[in-house]
Parts: structure tokens; C-alpha cells; sequence
């Protein structure tokens, strides 16, 4: 697994990054994206995204291919 995040914000073009080490993330109550790596030993949170500096998450599939699921999501409004 890995995680896209297309960056960006209305008023502006989106970009997009995938991180290839990781395997889950989380939004908090406050719209703050969580990057982490879970499923191998320790917590590992690999990158933070403020509320305004992401308009879409998504597991996707690791670059190597086995299709798995594909949970999303977009900051609250």
C-alpha cells in the first residue's frame, strides 16, 4: 500500500505526492492530515498536512501493483 495526496487548494493548481512507505493515515477533529506507517513494528508518522495544504487523500495500491482498497478522504469544510 501507499498513500496519494493531491495538494493544493481551491484558488490554487493541485500536485500531488505519494508515499510509498506508508500504509494508513488519519484527519484529526481540526482537518490536519496524518501520514503514517503502521502495519510494521512501531507508529511511524511520516508527514503532517495543515488543513488548507490538502484537498484529497487516498490508499492506494504500492507501486509493485497487488490491488487492495481504497479508503479517501477530504478536509471538512
Amino acid at each position: 500500500m501507499a498513500v496519494k495526496v493531491y495538494l493544493g487548494s481551491a484558488s490554487t493548481a493541485q500536485s500531488e505526492v505519494t508515499y510509498d512507505q506508508a500504509d494508513s493515515f488519519s484527519v484529526t477533529a481540526g482537518g490536519f492530515l496524518l501520514i503514517q506507517h503502521l502495519h510494521s513494528g512501531d507508529q511511524k508518522d511520516l508527514a503532517v498536512f495543515a488543513p488548507n495544504a490538502w484537498l484529497h487523500a487516498e490508499v492506494v495500491p504500492a507501486p509493485h501493483g497487488a490491488p487492495e482498497a481504497s479508503p479517501s478522504a477530504t478536509p471538512p469544510a
